[in-house]
């Protein structure tokens, strides 16, 4: 697999986060969007389809648990990879 067909989608509330994140993964190669919030993240999830999300667990509006759990409910967003960082 190509890794420019590779695409993931970034959620955080902390912009800079999000930068940093989205500036590594497109010099990596990767094609990225990002979302500010789990509300958010499901919208841009269903129009993007994402091979992998990385998600911020704590975030206004709904949780990174929370909007995983609805992602997976969408039968055409089963197959992503979502990994959500543990609390320390």
């Amino acid at each position: 697999m190509d890794i420019s067909s590779i695409k993931v989608l970034v959620v955080d509330d902390d912009p800079d986060i999000v930068e940093i994140l989205k500036y590594n993964l497109k010099n990596s190669g990767y094609s990225v969007k990002s979302a500010g919030n789990g509300v958010e993240a499901i919208k841009k999830a269903k129009k993007f389809i994402p091979d992998i999300i990385l998600m911020d667990v704590m975030m206004p509006e709904m949780s990174g648990i929370e909007a995983c759990e609805e992602i997976k409910n969408i039968f055409f967003l089963l197959d992503i990879i979502s990994a959500v960082p543990s609390p320390l």
